[in-house]
């Protein structure tokens, strides 16, 4: 039932309202228990507002839109104006603990190809947006969606939805041409008008270029990309504003060049450089070029195909980077910066690089198992070695804080490995298609399903310095039999707990267990399925290390 409620509530936040001249400053955005979040309204405001919670248990408004954070869960906050009887709606995730993917899945929010990029002291998030499936309102399958979201955070954990920034409907007919998605954006800012410009394409390869007054759009005056007088075709461009203010993009095929300062949708032909011949052969360029300058080192950030596409078939999972002291090169090949293959359900990487305050990260989507070409936003540290290279990323359950400390709620979906040909399925908590913005929401996290002995999902990292005494896992069982073992490190490392599954009649239920950790520091831990019976099948919905004195929390 609570899921059920949930989900009424979700459904309220993305029925299209009526036609209003004003609205909120966020479509969705995220609050501990006991914080508070202001929520602000713009544009021309007819009278005075009146502020309503869906759920008061959740979230709580005042009569100046503070919302105060009181229970984990959803709740949508509704801003009326009696007089007219329009109203605009934010949905408040609350007690969300970051981890990887970065967004609550109850969002519905699928971003892909991100771009990251801080601009005055607030880290922004330019993506695609995928369809729930990949599926269009027709029934169509195809990567990307007809509209772009922008995300952005203060903090890195607590994340912000702007709302929509761009619609393909809203773009001029010469512009689009036959296309049907938006593909891969990026955003820079004019160093001189200080306005926003989008550099982005179509799946039908047109780039083009757009205008805003801010990063979070909404984004317009759109034109297309030339070159020698014609229409670029290419997809999936970056763009880089060096320090005397010149403006680079980065092109698959794989080029570099700057634009034409005017308006900056002519690509200088004299500028034009081409990067294939110094990238591998073996591992064969594919897409998703992204520029970045770090001191005096200038990064060619592409995505390499898993072998050669003739050969191995698409497999673009390798973010991989070259490196030159000057914007147009020459530039050498260094290696990798992270790779997704060996998540199940891969198809593709895309993402960049970007520091915030003093440290860098890098931005990265994987595939939801079971949900097609539906892709998710993570977001992990990132370490440089003394000669600019790049220190190969692991990808990360526990995101941009480096690992979960004990008494956190862990998600099981966020495992990064899994037993390969083994793999224990991520199964989806579906909804119906709801309407704009987003299309549909999910009305709770995927969860892990183990069918037999042998599987397991690896997760990165837990602090183990805390001394921990119990764990609790949330489990579902049609039948009493298998064995859950955490061990640390390894599939065959140390055993830091077992839990025996009682039979839950399918319903969900809190097993608690002993568990024993010998030493501190930061490290890995697996989830292992053992003794499981034949045709039997158990659950695993999350967990929850808990620190001596720690009184147990409900999970």
């Amino acid at each position: 039932m609570k899921r059920l409620s949930i989900f009424l509530f979700l459904l309220l936040a993305v029925i299209p309202l009526r036609g209003a001249s004003w609205k909120l400053d966020r479509a969705a955005t995220m609050v501990d228990c006991g914080r508070k979040v202001q929520l602000n309204v713009s544009g021309d405001v007819p009278g005075r507002i009146r502020w309503q919670s869906s759920d008061k248990r959740v979230a709580r408004v005042n009569r100046k839109g503070i919302v105060r954070g009181r229970s984990k869960g959803d709740a949508v906050i509704t801003a009326l104006c009696p007089e007219t009887g329009d109203e605009v709606r934010c949905l408040v995730s609350v007690g969300y603990e970051g981890q990887n993917p970065i967004l609550p899945p109850t969002w519905g929010l699928f971003i892909a190809d991100a771009e990251p990029h801080v601009f005055d002291g607030r880290m922004y998030l330019f993506g695609s947006r995928d369809h729930y499936a990949g599926l269009d309102e027709e029934g169509h399958l195809d990567f990307c969606s007809q509209d772009y979201h922008v995300l952005w955070s203060d903090d890195l954990v607590h994340w912000n939805d702007a709302g929509v920034a761009l619609r393909m409907k809203d773009l001029p007919a010469d512009v689009v041409g036959n296309a049907t998605r938006l593909w891969a954006p990026d955003v820079f800012r004019d160093p001189v008008t200080h306005k926003y410009h989008m550099v982005t394409c179509t799946n039908k390869d047109r780039d083009l270029i757009l205008d805003a007054d801010r990063p979070e759009g909404p984004y317009g005056n759109a034109r297309l990309i030339t070159l020698n007088g014609k229409p670029y075709k290419s997809i999936d461009p970056g763009a880089l504003v060096d320090d005397d203010g010149k403006v680079y993009i980065a092109l698959p095929k794989f080029i570099v060049a700057q634009l034409d300062p005017e308006d900056y949708s002519r690509i200088l032909p004299e500028s034009v450089r081409d990067l294939s011949s110094v990238m591998p052969e073996d591992n064969e360029p594919f897409e998703g070029p992204s520029l970045r300058k770090r001191g005096d080192t200038y990064y060619y950030i592409y995505i390499q195909n898993v072998g050669k596409v003739a050969e191995r078939g698409a497999c673009p999972t390798r973010m991989a980077y070259l490196t030159a002291k000057a914007p147009l090169g020459p530039y050498e090949y260094q290696g990798l910066i992270v790779t997704n293959y060996d998540y199940p359900g891969t198809i593709n990487i895309h993402g960049s690089i970007e520091p915030f305050e003093g440290k860098w990260y890098v931005a990265y989507h994987r595939s939801i198992p079971g949900l097609g070409i539906s892709r998710v936003a993570n977001l992990d540290p990132l370490t440089f070695h003394e000669d600019g290279t790049i220190e190969e990323v692991k990808m990360t359950s526990s995101g941009v804080r480096g690992a979960f400390r004990a008494g956190e709620v862990i998600q099981a979906s966020s495992a990064v490995q899994y037993a390969r040909g083994r793999e224990g399925g991520l199964q989806v908590v579906r909804s119906e298609p709801t309407g704009e913005p987003y299309g549909f929401r999910m009305t709770d996290y995927p969860y892990l399903s183990f069918t037999e002995a042998g599987q397991w999902a690896g997760y990165r990292y837990l602090d183990y310095s805390p001394r921990m005494t119990r764990l609790t896992v949330r489990v579902a069982a049609e039948q009493a039999g298998g064995k859950l073992v955490f061990r640390r490190g390894d599939p065959e490392g140390e055993i830091l707990a077992e839990a025996a599954i009682p039979s839950t009649g399918g319903a969900w239920k809190e097993v608690t267990v002993p568990l024993k950790a010998t030493a501190s520091g930061r490290d890995a831990f697996y989830l292992v399925a053992t003794d499981i019976p034949q045709g039997a099948r158990i659950d695993v919905d999350r967990f929850s290390f808990h620190p001596r004195r720690l009184l147990r929390r409900h999970i």
